[in-house]
């Protein structure tokens, strides 16, 4: 009979009779290893909103312990990614707090502090085996069907044993020793199961060249930082009870773990960091004019649900209704056609102030001189765009021309609406607007409406014709607010234009 599962430990590191713990703690833990990714912006958005329904703290630690690959620049796209969406924490990077360091490479000392501990304690050991050695481990494993791919070994190794390796000029790895009784793993999402010793090899907890995994600094830092609930994705569930034996082995108070499905692709596979090709990259999304409310309702939305109906939040919302237990236990789909119609309500829901202000970065980007521009005008340029705004940086194609004549004309367009009377029709049309008096919207709206009946011309096409002239496209606000935002004197000219490229 298997040895009933190893339980949560009743003492702190401190020894300490209970944890005492009276507020929620949650922390968010990326690697700076490269962008803030879609998947990583909703283990954060989780965490933060459990701890805002709480009334409790979100903790920002940096996991550096990948030294190799973690960047200053990663960690500060990281921290403006966070910011960017609202995303404030309470404690943590560049804020401090009362459990300072947050960065793991600052607390080596800590780490250093408990392994000796283990070592002592006999819960831990060095391991002498050489990479060549380990890989025939790993074979025989593999021919054997074993679960394990590490036999143990160095378990029982003498004095005199370790003394000859260190004389071959061996350098240890440090090994937890994992239990012979099953390691239960409590999760509020996915349920309770125990984990078979079968399955669980020696952990190795700090690699030869001294460094820390993952798995010690990461439950470690989870007691030393007091988290109550650890919220991450379902593919941190194999480092679950590899840390929680090492907070056994320690006699640490084990936090409760939440694991929230994987954020999936069209295809059903776990979304990479390309998507079809892009980016899947927090920042992305803000150059690109995606706007912080339409990506946190997006986000929250994969894999978490109110109800059946209601897809829209506020943040307020959101933190009033989030609870873990309305986390779904299978994977998302990360649908960006939602996150577009998402989007385009949120930019809607802007006054055109604000939308103005909004819209001017992607504008200066594009090197179009909005400080020469009366204020005024840039809001009745927004006002005509309307609603046709999915993205930010759409406004650009959309008004370019607001700015600046065409240089060109679209060549599908042209193709489309240019006919043979295409000459003819810019000529006519530019005599009418020329004679309208005064150059408001209700007058050209009435004379050309007046010139395409008396010339029995299809609407449609004195207007495409007249647009591509003056905007080198064919679509975009409407033909009037154009007419009289551009004035006549800049609409005359650029119909001289087209009609010189006609001829």
């Amino acid at each position: 009979m298997n040895p009933p599962p190893v339980g949560e430990p009743s003492r702190s590191r401190l020894g300490e009779t209970s944890r005492a713990r009276h507020q929620i703690r949650v922390r968010m833990a990326p690697s700076p290893t490269g962008f803030l990714h879609i998947g990583s912006a909703r283990t954060a958005l989780f965490n933060w909103l459990f701890a805002r329904h709480h009334n409790g703290a979100f903790i920002l630690r940096i996991d550096d312990t990948d030294a190799a690959r973690s960047t200053d620049a990663s960690m500060r796209e990281i921290y403006e990614s966070l910011q960017w969406l609202g995303l404030e924490w309470d404690e943590g990077g560049e804020k401090g707090g009362p459990h300072a360091p947050y960065v793991q490479s600052e607390r080596r000392d800590i780490y250093e502090w408990h392994v000796q501990r283990l070592l002592a304690s006999g819960n831990a050991y060095h391991c002498y085996c050489t990479p060549e050695e380990l890989d025939a481990i790993r074979a025989q494993s593999r021919a054997e069907k074993q679960n394990r791919a590490y036999d143990g070994r160095c378990r029982h190794l003498t004095q005199a044993d370790k003394e000859r390796f260190a004389a071959e000029g061996r350098k240890p790895t440090v090994r937890i020793k994992m239990p012979d009784a099953p390691i239960r793993v409590a999760d509020i999402v996915l349920g309770t199961r125990d984990i078979s010793p079968d399955t669980l090899e020696d952990e190795v907890i700090v690699r030869s060249n001294g460094m820390p995994s993952y798995n010690l600094t990461s439950i470690i830092d989870d007691v030393e930082m007091q988290i109550t609930h650890v919220i991450r994705g379902t593919e941190h569930l194999n480092n679950t009870p590899k840390q929680i034996a090492i907070a056994n082995a320690l006699g640490l108070n084990v936090p409760q773990f939440a694991h929230i499905p994987l954020v999936l692709d069209n295809t059903g596979r776990k979304l990479s960091k390309r998507h079809h090709g892009t980016l899947v990259a927090v920042s992305r999304y803000r150059e690109e004019g995606y706007l912080p409310a339409a990506m946190l309702n997006f986000v929250a939305r994969l894999g978490w649900a109110f109800d059946d109906k209601q897809e829209i939040f506020s943040v307020e919302e959101l933190i009033e209704k989030f609870e873990l237990a309305r986390v779904g236990k299978s994977g998302s789909v990360f649908d960006i056609k939602k996150l577009d119609w998402l989007n385009t309500h949120y930019i809607g829901k802007l006054d055109v102030a604000a939308r103005t202000d909004a819209v001017i970065p992607f504008w200066e980007k594009e090197g179009i001189d909005v400080v020469a521009e009366p204020r005024e005008r840039l809001e009745s340029i927004v006002t005509a765009v309307g609603e046709r705004l999915t993205k930010l940086q759409d406004i650009v194609p959309q008004t370019r021309y607001f700015f600046a004549a065409p240089t060109e004309y679209e060549p599908k367009a042209v193709k489309k609406w240019w006919k043979k009377d295409a000459r003819d029709i810019l000529t006519a049309l530019g005599a009418v607007l020329e004679a309208v008096e005064p150059f408001e919207l209700e007058t050209v709206e009435s004379a050309m409406w007046q010139y395409t009946e008396e010339r029995n011309i299809k609407r449609v096409a004195a207007m495409q014709t007249l647009r591509i002239a003056l905007t080198g496209t064919s679509f975009g606000p409407s033909l009037f607010d154009i007419l009289v935002l551009l004035g006549r004197d800049e609409v005359l000219a650029r119909i001289q234009r087209a009609i010189q490229f006609v001829k």
